[in-house]
């Protein structure tokens, strides 16, 4: 039980227990001001942080706002108990903010480098922190005598004991549990510590705080009555998180109904309050920033609550991770941290560090006026640039409307790009620096006017009798009752005359409100200015989301407008345009019927011109005008790693349009411009299958021809290069010998050029085998495999990565002797490839009509266009490597390069037999009870892993370096029962 401190006795010294709490405010409160100084660094350098967005928003969350919590909910609830703990326990009261502090920086900590368990501690560490914090506050509850306004502590007890639960299931996200249960953790986790830890802890406060900056009464029976609503919004936090583990929506959406109507009976109760305090005459006026910046934030938690509520009802039907979460709930991040949380703290923070510096009426009042300074200009803008930051990121005429009325007509989301978000982001951020400048400035004053000697004590101001703390800031929240309190500057020692005289009133009342249109009119200009700026910015860079006004129109001069109408229907499906390739008369308008007709992911389209769709979910359409078309424009899907997949289409004029192929989408020009794969199409017709298979044993001797050949080859869908090939195929045959086999080889040159062979299984000098052959010769290359491995082979003329790049390459395989037999043996050799762009220098320099030739200035820049296994990017998506359930399945991997290496990962297996460059790495059954998730090849290695299928499904076999998967390095397994 805590030990409270008797009343003091006349002989003591009364500024004891004052100073003792002052002193304790200022170390509980300097992780918050630590935490500042940290955000504001982030901030300036978040380019370069990874997972910059996430740290941001925790370092709010957890930092500023957790922590302020813990100081001032012990701050209020002394102060509503009328209870006042013995100086011995403030040390543990810090000790306790320590802890959370450092169960902060090792999530953090954990989180950047992705390391889960480091994560879960601190997650630990928190949540120990606030059941110490919530124990503390009940046994203060059950110290207490006859306490008033027990609700709103209790309120701090169930919220503080909700966070725990949201700290332990953010902690499970690190580890990536997969979805479904990704995206119904992270729900989860924000409803809990969003909506139930600081939403019920921020609402339980204003039932108090709000009547007290005010300086207006609150009667006990409203205030229980009010009180009742964060036992509502407790159920509905409750039940929500019910729904989202559960994935029902509906449940949630139920529940979230029953928080907002929760909330919104306790905001009735505030809004009558601000009625009653508007009725009320005074000669000092309200601390304005406070209230217009709790207001505020409270208005943006209304918003948020209902955007939540709108984005679940709109997903009733649809998979929740990949909908909801996935593309949705990150538009509400900056209501929530930006609009309610960081509003609502410093608003209140602006009025209880100068109530709890006291220092009588006139430090006081110099201190809030301070805080105050420009309050109307910092709130007006800040919260208009949080509403056109969220208005550009929605979509919608609503959206449109709404950001062109706040703008005053000056601008339209279509004109807002990236310079414009900039400059947006840049000024609400030093509005929020200003804080902590205004801050510095109200402790500066009310020392100075603290040490000044006051002509008489006005009323509230310290006396011999009273301790210094009384006009601090517990006695407004512990007596909120009064229509006055001690901590409030409502009287001073200038306000002789009474309070309901008007004529004193109406001058002040007429300089407040004229003070107050003019912050309006500078918190707006300087909104419309800063926007003004960026747009005109993204229009002259060509860096607009939605380009100008004059996206797609004929310049004067240029192609004459037809007056005619070109309508496309174009789907959005399966990571593809259907049309892909539009074709419209020049001087036509283009109008773009657009449906996304895909299962689950949100899609759009993005003109080069700047036109855009915005996102759509799936089965959601709308019309995209493109403007009159002029020349040929390249389109794409601008969410995250869509373009990058294929999801390109293009518009062209002319008669171009039916012979168009893949490589049409790039420009042509740039001799390294990447191009464009399409990842989901299946290999072409020409394209024959690459047989994956390791050969049967050919015994101990071995006499095979290799012909050099060149041949149009597709390593992509679409996408043809002007092979150099043993045998026809962009990686040779497999070639199988055994140990101590002997192996001889007929190179046949049949190509255009001289050609060779190395066989890297070999002992053999150079000179003779390897020599380079001019096209109609042949030579033999005779070896003895006495060595195991999985071996390359590969042209070795000048420029041998030329060579290579174009398809020379193979794999050699010999068994390790006592090699057990595997049920399935499969062979996959990686090789990547640089093709010169349509258009650039040397692209005419090609042996077969519509192939690409290899780029010199790509190898020499390692700028590859596909990295893909045995010789095409999506020849086993279409047709995959099958297996059963139980059966070994042995993998031999080569790294062809001419440059890369790959680590090989079978998505969803873990292997238990690991061999690499004749040696093994992990043998089955070891007695660590090993496993291994990679085989991590350099350029030229090979070797083997091994692998028991336990679950019949579809696994991927990938390069896991992530950039070479997506330029194609994956294969899928096929398992079976």
């Amino acid at each position: 039980m805590p030990e409270l401190s008797s009343a003091p006795s006349p002989s003591a010294r009364p500024e004891r227990p004052a100073p003792s709490r002052r002193s304790w405010h200022r170390r509980a409160a300097r992780p918050v001001t630590w935490w500042m100084l940290a955000l504001i660094v982030v901030v300036l350098v978040h380019p370069w942080i990874p997972q910059s967005r996430w740290l941001m928003v925790h370092m709010v969350t957890l930092g500023l706002i957790t922590t302020s919590i813990m100081v001032w909910g012990q701050h209020f609830t002394e102060a509503l108990l009328k209870t006042r703990l013995g100086d011995e326990t403030r040390a543990r009261q810090v000790t306790r903010i320590r802890l959370l502090t450092a169960g902060i920086v090792v999530t953090i900590a954990g989180m950047l480098p992705s390391w889960p368990w480091l994560v879960l501690l601190g997650a630990l560490m928190v949540s120990a922190a606030l059941v110490w914090y919530a124990i503390a506050l009940g046994l203060q509850v059950k110290a207490a005598l006859a306490p008033r306004f027990v609700f709103t502590v209790k309120a701090y007890i169930a919220a503080a004991s909700l966070l725990p639960l949201g700290a332990v299931l953010g902690s499970l996200l690190a580890f990536e549990a997969g979805e479904p249960w990704q995206g119904r953790l992270l729900l989860a986790h924000q409803i809990l510590n969003v909506l139930g830890f600081v939403g019920i802890t921020v609402t339980g406060t204003l039932l108090t705080l709000w009547p007290t900056v005010l300086r207006t009464r609150i009667d006990l029976p409203v205030a229980r009555r009010a009180a009742h609503g964060t036992t509502g919004m407790l159920i509905g936090v409750l039940g929500a998180v019910v729904g989202a583990l559960l994935g029902s929506p509906m449940v949630g959406v139920i529940f979230l109904l029953t928080y907002a109507a929760s909330f919104g009976w306790v905001v009735t109760t505030l809004v009558r309050l601000s009625i009653q305090s508007a009725r009320q005459e005074r000669t000092v006026p309200l601390p304005r920033f406070p209230l217009l910046s709790i207001a505020a934030g409270v208005a943006w938690f209304a918003v948020a609550q209902l955007g939540l509520l709108t984005l679940w009802w709109r997903h009733a039907d649809s998979p929740l991770s990949s909908s909801l979460l996935a593309a949705d709930v990150q538009q509400l991040t900056a209501p929530f941290v930006a609009g309610f949380l960081l509003q609502v703290l410093l608003g209140a923070m602006s009025y209880l560090l100068p109530v709890t510096m006291g220092g009588g009426p006139r430090a006081l009042k110099g201190s809030l006026g301070m805080m105050s300074r420009f309050a109307t200009a910092r709130v007006v803008a800040y919260n208009l640039v949080v509403a056109l930051v969220v208005l550009a990121g929605a979509d919608g005429t609503v959206a449109d409307g709404v950001f062109s009325m706040l703008t005053l007509g000056t601008a339209q989301i279509a004109d807002v790009g990236s310079w414009t978000r900039i400059l947006l982001s840049l000024l609400g951020f030093v509005v929020l620096v200003s804080f902590l400048v205004l801050m510095m400035l109200a402790v500066r004053a009310s020392v100075r006017l603290r040490r000044e000697s006051l002509p008489t004590p006005g009323i509230g101001a310290p006396s011999a009798s009273t301790p210094p703390a009384s006009p601090a800031a517990p006695a407004p929240s512990a007596t909120p009752a009064t229509p006055a309190t001690p901590a409030t500057p409502a009287t001073s020692a200038s306000s002789a005359s009474s309070a309901s005289s008007k004529p004193p009133a109406s001058p002040a009342e007429r300089t407040v409100n004229r003070r107050a249109l003019s912050g309006v009119l500078v918190g707006i200009g300087s909104v419309l200015g800063v926007t003004a700026l960026g747009t005109s910015l993204d229009r002259s860079l060509g860096t607009g989301v939605g380009g100008d006004d004059g996206a797609g129109v004929s310049p004067a001069g240029s192609v004459t407008p037809t007056g005619e109408t070109t309508t496309i229907a174009v789907s959005m499906a399966e990571m593809r345009f259907s049309p892909d390739v539009l074709e419209v008369p020049a001087g036509d308008s283009l109008v773009i019927e657009l449906s996304n007709d895909d299962e689950q992911d949100v899609h759009d389209l993005v003109l080069a011109s700047g036109v855009s769709s915005g996102r759509l979910r799936p089965g959601e359409s709308t019309t995209v005008d493109a403007g009159v078309i002029e020349h040929d424009l390249d389109g794409w899907c601008s969410i995250a790693g869509h373009r990058a997949m294929g999801m390109t289409l293009q518009v062209i004029t002319g008669e171009r349009g039916s012979e168009h192929d893949h490589a049409a989408n790039t420009t042509g020009a740039d001799e390294l411009a990447r191009i464009p794969l399409d990842l989901q199409s299946a290999p072409g017709a020409e394209h024959t299958l690459y047989d994956a298979r390791l050969p049967e044993s050919s015994g101990p001797e071995q006499r095979l021809t290799l012909e050099a050949v060149d041949v149009p080859a597709e390593i992509a869908p679409g996408l043809v290069m002007d092979a150099m090939t043993y045998a026809g195929t962009v990686v040779g045959p497999v070639i199988r010998s055994e140990l101590g086999a002997r192996l001889t080889v007929d190179l046949v040159n049949h190509g255009a050029m001289g050609h060779s062979l190395d066989l890297h299984a070999g002992q053999v000098a150079p000179d003779q085998a390897m020599r380079t052959i001019a096209p109609g010769e042949s030579l033999e290359y005779a070896i003895t495999t006495d060595h195991a491995g999985a071996w390359l082979y590969h042209c070795s003329t000048m420029p041998m990565s030329v060579h290579v790049s174009a398809g020379m390459l193979g794999a050699l395989i010999v068994p390790p002797a006592g090699l057990a037999a595997a049920d399935r043996e499969y062979v996959l050799v990686q090789s990547e490839h640089y093709l010169v762009p349509p258009g650039a220098p040397g692209a005419a320099e090609t042996l077969h009509e519509g192939a690409l030739p290899v780029s010199s200035a790509k190898i020499a820049a390692e700028q590859p266009d596909a990295t893909v296994f045995n010789g095409h990017a999506t020849q086993y998506l279409d047709a995959p490597l099958v297996a059963k359930v139980g059966e070994r399945v042995r993998v031999w991997v080569v790294a062809g390069g001419p440059s890369r290496g790959v680590s090989f990962h079978v998505v969803g297996a873990v292997f238990d037999t690991v061999f690499k460059e004749g040696e093994y790495l992990l043998a089955p059954e070891n007695e660590n009870a090993g496993g291994a998730q990679v085989l991590d090849l350099a350029s030229a290695q090979g070797g083997f892993v091994e692998m028991v299928f336990e679950e019949p499904g579809t696994y991927t076999a990938v390069n896991h370096s992530m950039v070479e998967m997506e330029r194609g390095a994956r294969a899928l397994i096929t398992v079976t029962d």
